[in-house]
């Protein structure tokens, strides 16, 4: 039998560690940037014009040397742990991808880059790097290995790093890498966004896969909100009445201000008004399994609306050493609203909430607008590829490109394998397409 409290502890404990590295990671980044932006200011009152223009193309060149590097190591880890058997170097490797990936954006983030689509499908690249890599560290430590699928995935991953590493090598080799002191002036800012709209767009292309159910990464590029900063003391109070004795342990400020507290056998993490943004406790299964998946769907339901969430489970996964994980969404008028995702995880032997992560949730809730269309399902259906088997339809609120959209949600298969294919309920035409990866097989919408 494998003992679940060590499974979940592992869990947790590269999750933390993930985040506390990409809390030092952003803020040496910050550390840097903001003396970059002193140095800038000291030199803004030097009489040399040209004396600053070389200020200001050191800190660039500086920029685009390291998202460069980063891309390079991104790239490299991305390949190695493809072909790795060794879990312990998959980890590391992986936490790495972590790391460079945060890196690039950072420092492109640094660059003067005016819009461009392609610098948005490299950040959009960069951010579902970071979330699989992630992903597959909590695998990892639960036991798991990777399966053939992850593994094309990562390739599939890489070839597109490498693709995008020499790019950035060539132009930052180039004179064209050079932001102002290339004789044409401040004007010249925007170069890089030109040379990126001129990269092929199938340089970003790559299979979009499901690992934690469907618009799971719909956090990317945004913060946790805070209507009103609460004190420690405060929240502090709350945590302990909801689940016990909580003792204040830190703060982290990635992606909005985070407090953490320490329960006698678990943690919980708020936003700095005091709703819980993750909870997660270490314990021992409690017997054999007792609680099958509607059960569990209860359970998690229950768990969120007494936090404040009115959720619903919407996509399921089977049973895995004694937890099953529930994705809970708001539900409006048979529609599922995907921004609005939850994830619990329900002990099945006892019943007890081992895990919760509502990041989307907090990062996304609004007074939706459901405003579904008057295309027929059965005119939904043929815009569907040839060949694909629809096994379950339901109704859905998703993002797109900043942008949401009601869909029919189609899950189908062709072979062994599965798909989600999202239909835009106003147009009939296809809106968004997932491919369902291998260890993911066996979920199932509700």
């Amino acid at each position: 039998m494998i003992r679940q409290n060590k499974t979940i502890k592992n869990f947790w404990m590269i999750f933390f560690g993930v985040l506390a590295l990409l809390a030092i990671a952003t803020t040496t980044t910050l550390g840097i940037v903001m003396s970059d932006k002193i140095a800038r200011m000291r030199m803004s009152q030097v009489t040399d014009e040209n004396t600053y223009k070389i200020s200001q193309e050191n800190g660039y060149k500086r920029s685009l040397y390291n998202a460069c590097d980063s891309m390079k190591n991104l790239d490299a880890d991305l390949g190695k742990i493809a072909v790795s058997q060794d879990v312990a170097h998959q980890t590391k490797m992986l936490t790495d991808v972590v790391i460079h990936a945060n890196a690039v954006n950072q420092n492109l983030a640094d660059l003067p880059i005016a819009d461009s689509d392609n610098l948005a499908a490299c950040q959009r690249f960069v951010n579902q790097t970071q979330d699989y890599a992630t992903y597959l560290l909590g695998k990892l430590s639960g036991g798991k290995q990777l399966s053939a699928e992850e593994r094309m995935a990562l390739m599939d991953l890489d070839d597109v790093a490498s693709r995008l590493y020499d790019f950035l090598e060539g132009y930052s080799e180039s004179d064209s890498g050079m932001f102002i002191t290339n004789g044409n002036g401040i004007g010249n800012v925007g170069a890089l966004s030109d040379s990126l709209n001129e990269v092929e767009q199938n340089a970003f292309t790559y299979e979009k896969l499901i690992y934690d159910g469907p618009f799971s990464e719909s956090v990317e590029n945004k913060k946790l909100p805070c209507k009103a900063k609460a004190s420690h003391d405060d929240v502090q109070k709350a945590i302990s009445e909801l689940f016990g004795e909580a003792r204040f342990e830190g703060e982290i400020n990635n992606n909005g201000l985070t407090y953490i507290y320490q329960l006698e056998d678990g943690r919980v993490i708020t936003t700095a008004d005091g709703r819980v943004v993750q909870y997660e406790t270490y314990r021992e299964p409690n017997g054999e399994l007792s609680a099958d998946c509607d059960k569990c769907i209860e359970i998690a339901e229950e768990f969120c609306n007494k936090l404040g969430y009115d959720v619903k489970g919407v996509w399921v996964s089977k049973t895995q050493d004694f937890v099953t994980y529930v994705n809970c969404a708001t539900v409006i008028d048979d529609v599922i609203v995907y921004p609005d995702l939850i994830k619990v995880a329900v002990d099945c032997t006892d019943g007890e909430v081992v895990g919760m992560e509502a990041r989307a949730y907090l990062m996304n809730h609004r007074d939706w607008d459901v405003d579904f269309g008057d295309v027929s399902q059965d005119n939904a259906e043929k815009s569907l590829g040839d060949g694909l088997r629809i096994t379950n339809v339901a109704k859905s609120l998703i993002e797109k490109d900043g942008k949401y959209l009601t869909c029919y949600e189609f899950q189908a298969s062709m072979g062994d394998r599965q798909y989600y294919v999202y239909v835009d309920s106003h147009t009939g035409k296809e809106a968004e397409l997932f491919k369902v990866i291998e260890n993911t097989e066996g979920f199932t919408v509700m």
